[in-house]
Order: structure tokens, then C-alpha cells, then sequence
């Protein structure tokens, strides 16, 4: 048994966990749990990941969503709402890899965790965090039986 086998057989279990989740959803959330564990992403107090994000997006020639502070709550990290462009973030610290969760729904312009929003999520990893993460994070959701993009597409610049 490959170490990947070892973090998807997790994911898959961690899974269930995510009851309130649509199946896709649940997946998709467990394999960014596993994978930010494992390898982390670098941290963001409130007040700079506005700092951090106005280099992204302009990297990924997008608009800076509006961005708000919230307090921290038990049952999410952030949110975006993509009609009104704004990413909420929960609680004073928030990570690389939550704020470009959130980034990869304003890109794709859809509240789901399909296919676009995880091969956006696996780029903009790929692109702002490492390509390690970006291909582990690929992996696992491969292993768990997401769909997902040639890991060759993961590389093509906006």
C-alpha cells in the first residue's frame, strides 16, 4: 500500500463526517482537510490576508473580491458569495490554502465543488502555495474518485 492509498482511505472516512454536505462536497472538503494537515499552508492574520489576496488576484488578473472579518464559528473556515464578489473569512487567523478555496469560486463563478472548482483549486495551489501541495492535493482527490483534469493541466497559467 502507497502512502497516497494510506491519505485517501483517510479522506474517505474523514468524509462522513461532512453530514450537512452533498457527497462531492463532503470529498472534496475531507481531501483539503488531509492534504492542509499534512503539508500546511502558511498562515494569514486578518489583517494581511487582504495583502496576500490583492497579490493573487492581481496575479491571476482578477478583481479583489471585498473582503470580510467574521467571527470564528464551529462549522466554517470562509465563504464567498460570488454574486456580490465577496470572500467572508472566519476567525483571526486563516490559511493560504481556505483563501484560495474561496478565490476558486469567484474564478469559476459557482458555489459547487465540481470538477472546475477543484482543477481551479489544484492551479491556484499549484500557482500561490507549491507544486507539492498542488499535486498531492490532485492525488488524493484522484484516489478518492473525484474527477479531475490531467495533472499536466494543473500548470497552465491564467
Amino acid at each position: 500500500m502507497s502512502a497516497l492509498t494510506t491519505f485517501v482511505q483517510v479522506a474517505l472516512t474523514r468524509a462522513n463526517e461532512y453530514s450537512k454536505c452533498s457527497p462531492e462536497q463532503a470529498l472534496t472538503y475531507a481531501c483539503e482537510e488531509i492534504v492542509d494537515n499534512e503539508l500546511g499552508s502558511r498562515n494569514f492574520s486578518s489583517q494581511h490576508i487582504e495583502q496576500w489576496l490583492q497579490h493573487v488576484c492581481s496575479r491571476e488578473d482578477i478583481d479583489l473580491p471585498q473582503i470580510v472579518v467574521g467571527r470564528a464559528t464551529r462549522t466554517s473556515l470562509a465563504s464567498a458569495d460570488i454574486e456580490s464578489n465577496t470572500i467572508c473569512f472566519r476567525g483571526k487567523i486563516t490559511t493560504a490554502a481556505t483563501a484560495l478555496h474561496e478565490v476558486a469560486h469567484v474564478i469559476v463563478g459557482a458555489d459547487s465543488h465540481g470538477i472546475l472548482f477543484r482543477d481551479e483549486l489544484v492551479r491556484l495551489a499549484r500557482a500561490h502555495i507549491s507544486v507539492d501541495y498542488a499535486a498531492f492535493l490532485h492525488g488524493v482527490y484522484e484516489g478518492v474518485g473525484l474527477e479531475m483534469s490531467p495533472w499536466p493541466a494543473s500548470a497552465a497559467q491564467r
